[in-house]
């Protein structure tokens, strides 16, 4: 199977307060990757299954698992920078 991963991701501030999973316990400093599996996606009576993506806390090991549509609302509420 092919995981397509994101460097490690920083987080610079926090613009707001989350209440999701993993999320909130994320603080400025805390470093994040996020990874999605590439694989057949899957469906029942002609719609498609949404695909998960995983964002894993790098120091704590808590990953969470949110879809593409959920997943912008939270990045957005942190400023991240890749760390090289």
């Amino acid at each position: 199977m092919i995981v397509l991963t994101s460097g490690t991701m920083e987080v610079t501030r926090v613009n707001r307060k989350v209440t999701a999973k993993m999320f909130k316990n994320l603080k400025v400093g805390s470093q994040v990757e996020i990874s999605v599996s590439l694989k057949h996606a899957g469906s029942n009576r002609g719609q498609t299954y949404s695909t998960y993506i995983k964002v894993k806390d790098v120091w704590s090991g808590e990953a969470a698992f949110k879809s593409f549509n959920e997943l912008p609302k939270l990045l957005d509420a942190f400023d991240l920078v890749e760390v090289f």
